[in-house]
């Protein structure tokens, strides 16, 4: 007859006498890369997975037949197949009695991984039932199979280079142990155990005819809504040179997104949920909308959301590309990430041809970054972007503290992001400390940042879009998006180039509280609040033999009241041709073209001012949409432009009775 699970554990004490030699406590941890990292163990708390084949009646009775399980938790826990069940311990458990019977309970074939909550630093995470490898790349095949008897090979960690590899150990097998056997063989880069992880959202709650974006005092600051003037990002102004590219990709690695939102559905790129393992990252909601995941929704409107489409807001990067990688649940009540989730999300990224990984995101006290979850980013760094480079953006924190214990934001690869508010000083609860690179707006002053919701009753607020949105995790999307901006302007810029560009041109607010130091350095602020204006002028004016673009030029009203204004996007590079020409303000519904050449004129002509002279070539024919808008692309080998080439381009268009046209745009074309 099979012996009733957990049968042999209830005879474990619920007190033991010591709770063991110090030395034992000493050696509780496990080698990160040559680091080893102790671990300290909450009695208090178990975290047990049960396999998917279990009833939910059949898991709740095994719980209840736990003594070291506080009585009604057998009950109230919430329950969904595989998914890791977190339970409060009877009050005197010891670290011993936790560490034994979760010993017990990893050897019966029913259960998958368990664990009382262990903290490195001060970040709780539990064990799962597997291990994160990287061998040395002189590491045979036979050695590998070798040091691995017994181990399960489950997935990989797809680095560029010498993916890592996911294994599984059997029951009965403690993963502490037999990830610090791997470690010490020499044979790996680094071998550690997978953990579920607690990771909290750190939220702290050119013209564009968005009917909300007078209210986006972060994007343009005029004093409205008791805003101080120009305490936003000057985005207005880096839209007259670039709205963004859809080559350029910001991946939000948070709570998934409400994809079909008007203002993020028409330029989302497909995402991941690492969270659980599929190809859809949507936003959830649990317990018949008592528990949402808004968070992630809310980040992907400040960085990409949908721009000059007449509807609700715009992001700074409005037509930016967003990525959407389910990584958190808002709660952390139903769902953990482990160290394998962190390194997947990183690498999905990297593969699938992001620029910017925004994480709004953090632990909720001091930790360490994995080396896995390392390894990963700098692999980004090295490699994203076609070798370019990718870049990570980190949420400094909302302590209001010194942020160096956040191994994630304090990390040397990644940009952390704190938060000033709408009278431009910095947010009394934005962490500060040597890692902040930068500053960007939220809320902590008069007013919240406006931005996506999710849709309907879920969400921060009744309607799709909320008012109210802040903290660090605003601030670094707002960051991101102007990111994302610069490689618009220039895409050629690596990593290095972009982040010296924006950290140069940003602006240093408060001064006398700042505390700039004598390389213009805050603790508080970084090198200063982002500005996007400055930062995209920066970055067309470093392309280097060439690649840069000016306005010039009269601007004439037409019928629509406004002056039409000309614009470019994507790349001034003739290999990438992904040049396209853009026309804002217009009268509605009119036919028009774009032309250009070699000379620069401003004479009067039909109802505005020709700037644009010489033996000129026209592009076909186009139609403005119902907001006087325009765009497109032009085929540069088609049209024999070439590297090094100077060409001045202007639109005409039908304007009531006559004819009239925008300003001029001068380019200079490179390689």
């Amino acid at each position: 007859m099979r012996t009733p699970l957990f049968a042999l554990l209830l005879t474990l004490p619920v007190q033991a006498q010591t709770e063991g030699d110090p030395s034992q406590a000493e050696r509780l941890g496990y080698l990160d890369g040559e680091t080893w990292q102790p671990l300290r163990v909450d009695p208090t708390s178990l975290g047990l997975r049960f396999a998917e084949e279990l009833t939910e009646a059949e898991v709740r009775a095994q719980i209840a037949s736990i003594e070291l399980v506080a009585p009604g938790q057998a009950e109230a826990t919430y329950f969904q197949s595989g998914v890791t069940v977190y339970l409060e311990t009877v009050q005197g458990t010891t670290a011993r009695a936790a560490l034994a019977v979760c010993e017990a309970l990893r050897a019966d074939e029913r259960v998958l991984s368990a664990s009382p909550r262990l903290y490195a630093l001060e970040d709780p995470r539990y064990l799962t039932e597997e291990l994160l490898v990287r061998w040395h790349p002189e590491t045979s095949q036979a050695q590998r199979e070798e040091l691995t008897t017994g181990l399960i090979e489950t997935a990989q960690l797809e680095y560029s280079v010498n993916p890592g590899v996911v294994y599984q150990v059997p029951n009965g097998v403690d993963p502490l142990e037999r990830s610090n056997e791997l470690a010490r063989s020499g044979a790996v880069l680094f071998s550690v155990p997978d953990f579920q992880l607690y990771r909290i959202p750190l939220s702290a709650g050119g013209g564009t005819n968005d009917p909300l974006y007078s209210n986006q005092w972060h994007l343009e600051s005029t004093g409205q809504l008791g805003a101080q003037v120009d305490a936003d990002v000057d985005a207005s102004g880096a839209w007259l040179t670039t709205r963004g590219s859809s080559d350029v990709i910001v991946a939000v690695m948070d709570s998934g997104c409400e994809l079909g939102h008007p203002d993020l559905a028409a330029n989302s790129v497909q995402g991941l949920d690492v969270l659980e393992d599929d190809n859809d990252p949507s936003a959830e909601t649990y317990l018949f909308g008592l528990f949402s995941d808004n968070h992630g929704t809310s980040v992907a409107g400040v960085a990409a959301g949908m721009g000059n489409n007449g509807v609700g807001i715009s992001g700074v990067a409005q037509d930016c590309s967003h990525m959407a990688i389910r990584f958190l649940s808002d709660g952390n009540i139903f769902l953990q990430p482990t160290m394998q989730d962190e390194a997947d999300a990183w690498n999905f990224a990297r593969q699938n041809g992001a620029s910017i990984m925004n994480c709004s995101w953090g632990p909720a006290a001091a930790a360490p970054l994995a080396g896995p979850t390392q390894a990963a980013i700098d692999d980004a760094n090295q490699n994203g972007r076609g070798g370019l480079g990718m870049l990570t953006l980190f949420a400094a924190g909302n302590s209001g503290a010194n942020n160096s214990g956040n191994g994630y934001a304090s990390y040397s690869g990644v940009l952390g992001v704190s938060a000033s508010n709408d009278q431009d000083v910095r947010s009394s609860y934005s962490s500060f400390g040597p890692s902040v690179d930068i500053c960007a707006p939220s809320n902590g002053g008069v007013n919240g940042v406006w931005t996506t919701d999710r849709l309907g009753a879920a969400g921060y607020d009744a309607s799709d879009y909320t008012s109210t949105f802040g903290g660090t995790s605003s601030a670094s999307p707002c960051a991101a998006g102007v990111f994302a901006l610069v490689f618009s302007a220039n895409p050629n810029l690596t990593r290095e180039e972009a982040i010296e560009i924006v950290q140069d041109t940003a602006v240093k607010i408060d001064p006398a509280g700042g505390n700039y130091d004598a390389n213009g350095h805050s603790d508080y602020y970084g090198f200063g609040k982002v500005n996007a204006q400055a930062a995209v002028e920066a970055a067309v004016a470093a392309g280097g033999g060439g690649c840069e673009s000016a306005s010039y030029c009269a601007q004439s009203p037409n019928s629509s009241g406004g002056s039409a204004v000309i614009m470019r996007s994507g790349s001034l590079s003739v290999s990438d041709n992904d040049f396209t020409l853009e026309a804002i303000s217009c009268a509605t519904g009119q036919f028009g073209i774009f032309y250009y050449g070699p000379n620069q004129l401003s004479v009067p002509f039909g109802d505005g001012v020709r700037c644009v002279g010489g033996q000129t070539q026209r592009l076909p024919v186009v139609q403005t949409d119902g907001f006087g808008d325009v765009d497109y692309a032009v085929d540069l080998s088609a049209e024999g432009i070439a590297a090094g080439e100077v060409w001045n381009f202007q639109f005409w268009f039908r304007d009531g009775s006559s004819f009239n046209l925008s300003d001029g745009l001068e380019v200079e074309f490179c390689q």
